[in-house]
C-alpha cells in the first residue's frame, strides 16, 4: 500500500468512515467495474428472480404452503405411482437422505404413503392418497395464477425461451 493509500487508509479508519466506493479506481484511476456485481452478475440476477418469484408464490399460496421443493416431489409421486425413495431424489437433485425428510413431512400431511415392495425389504413404493390429490388439485389452480403472475412482462416466446436458457444453465 502507498505511503499516500495508507495515510488515506488511516484517515478513514479515525473518522469510521469508508472511502467513497463511487470514486474508487484501480492504481492507474480506472474504475473498479469488476466490482459491480448487481449489474453484471448472472448468479446475483438470478437470485433476485427467484427471491421475488418466491414472494409472490408464497404470497398467492400463504405462509403454511408446501415448499415448492415439496409441491414438486407431491407432484411427482402422483405422475409416477410406485417410485421409489431413491428415483424420487434423484429427479428432484438431492440427497437420498434429503428425500426422507421431504416424504416424511408428506406422508406426516397423510399426501403420500409409503408402500412395500414385494421381494425388496430395502425400499419402498411411494404412492400419492386422496388428500394429496385433493392438495395437487388446488395447488393447480392456485400455481397457474402463480405462472402467470410471474410471466405478466414477458411474452409466451420470451418464456419458452427463458425457460429454455434456465434449463441450459441448470443441468
Amino acid at each position: 500500500m502507498s505511503t499516500s493509500s495508507s495515510s488515506l487508509r488511516q484517515k478513514d479508519v479515525a473518522a469510521n468512515t469508508e472511502p467513497d466506493a463511487s470514486k474508487a479506481g484501480d492504481a492507474q484511476g480506472h474504475p473498479l467495474s469488476f466490482l459491480d456485481l448487481q449489474n453484471d452478475s448472472l448468479g446475483y440476477a438470478v437470485k433476485r428472480a427467484q427471491v421475488r418469484t418466491y414472494e409472490m408464490l408464497f404470497s398467492i399460496l400463504g405462509p403454511d404452503a408446501l415448499s415448492p421443493g415439496r409441491m414438486t416431489a407431491l407432484s411427482i409421486v402422483a405422475t409416477k405411482p410406485g417410485i421409489n425413495q431413491s428415483e424420487l431424489a434423484e429427479m428432484l437433485g438431492i440427497t437420498r437422505a434429503g428425500v426422507v425428510k421431504v416424504v416424511d413431512t408428506l406422508e406426516s400431511l397423510r399426501f403420500v404413503e409409503r408402500r412395500k415392495i414385494p421381494d425388496n425389504r430395502r425400499s419402498y413404493a411411494l404412492v400419492v392418497t386422496k388428500a394429496g390429490l385433493d392438495e395437487l388439485r388446488r395447488l393447480s389452480v392456485l400455481t397457474q395464477r402463480y405462472e402467470e403472475k410471474i410471466a405478466s412482462r414477458i411474452s409466451k416466446a420470451e418464456r419458452r425461451q427463458l425457460m429454455s436458457l434456465l434449463d441450459k444453465i441448470a443441468t
